[in-house]
């Protein structure tokens, strides 16, 4: 497994009905805290996961004016969110950004009911 970017990562994996999707909410203390936390979520959370083994696939959204980054991870069938939470990479990045939080990560969990593309 290894990290993939634009049209390499959608055509690896895109969710269906049932696959969990989990949005990770980050809001940082200042300017420069979102910066230095915007480039240890989008590096370290993919690496853990390659580490993790678990097929995911990943959008970052940014907010710069509030500070916020948002990732929301669509997990592979099979892939079991409570675990991920409590895996040692995970948590060694969680670690990595709580100086720079202004509050602990905004973790929603939810199921794909279903996806519809438009062309």
């Amino acid at each position: 497994m290894k990290p993939l970017t634009g049209k390499e990562a959608l055509a690896t994996y895109s969710p269906t009905k049932g696959h969990s999707v989990v949005i990770y909410t980050h809001k940082f203390k200042s300017r420069e805290d979102f910066r230095k936390g915007v480039a240890i979520v989008t590096k370290q959370f993919p690496d853990a996961q390659v580490k993790h083994g678990q097929k995911r696939h990943n959008i970052f959204l940014e907010r710069p004016g509030a500070n916020e980054l948002v990732n929301v991870s669509f997990f592979d069938e099979g892939a079991d969110v409570n675990h991920w939470h409590k895996s040692e990479d995970r948590l060694k990045t969680v670690n990595a950004l709580k100086e720079l939080l202004d509050k602990e990560i905004d973790v929603q969990v939810f199921e794909v009911d279903h996806v519809v593309g438009i062309s």
